[in-house]
């Protein structure tokens, strides 16, 4: 082994279980972990996954997404955050919804969407520059999958693409 690493090594400081019992009575930590937007317990950030539907990738240039979904993983981050006033935008499916930005993971580019609710079907979407910059630009078809979350140290969504859907085989119809 490097004698500097090794060195380094033997400079770290390590607790015992009474110094860690301590740190949590006390409601502090000295512990350095990383993370990806505060996800510390190392669980998968991405708590929006979808299969894309063909509706989701035509001309109706929009993400649907199930209410469960949003009033789970957004709505409820938003009421902790405060952001009343853009949860009532989200909520009343008469208005135009609420601006949020979404980064794109693998590209790193921020795109404005709009979020808001269907009355008609009691879900939610992403709308505005969804077709062009994600399905086209991305080129997204249904059986794909994606993920989202929202980052609260950004306060944007954040979205990757999973999984692409299979490639047709040599018989599919065209």
């Amino acid at each position: 082994m490097n004698m500097r690493i090794a060195k380094n090594i033997r400079g770290f400081r390590f607790y015992t279980r009474e110094e860690e019992e301590e740190e949590r009575f006390l409601g502090v930590s000295t512990k350095l972990s990383l993370s990806v937007d505060g996800n510390e317990s190392g669980d998968d950030p991405w708590k929006i996954k979808k299969t894309l539907e063909q509706s989701d990738c035509d001309h109706l240039c929009r993400l649907m997404l199930r209410k469960d979904m949003v009033q789970n993983y957004i709505i409820k981050v938003w009421e902790d955050a405060g952001r009343i006033d853009e949860i009532a935008k989200v909520l009343d499916g008469q208005g135009e919804g609420v601006v949020v930005r979404v980064w794109d993971y693998e590209r790193g580019k921020e795109y404005e969407l709009k979020l808001k609710k269907l009355v008609s079907s009691q879900c939610y979407i992403l709308a505005g520059a969804w077709s062009n910059k994600f399905v086209k630009e991305r080129r997204l078809k249904k059986g794909d999958t994606i993920g989202l979350y929202w980052s609260t140290a950004k306060s944007r969504f954040v979205f990757s693409v999973r999984a692409r859907a299979p490639a047709p085989g040599p018989n599919a119809a065209a």
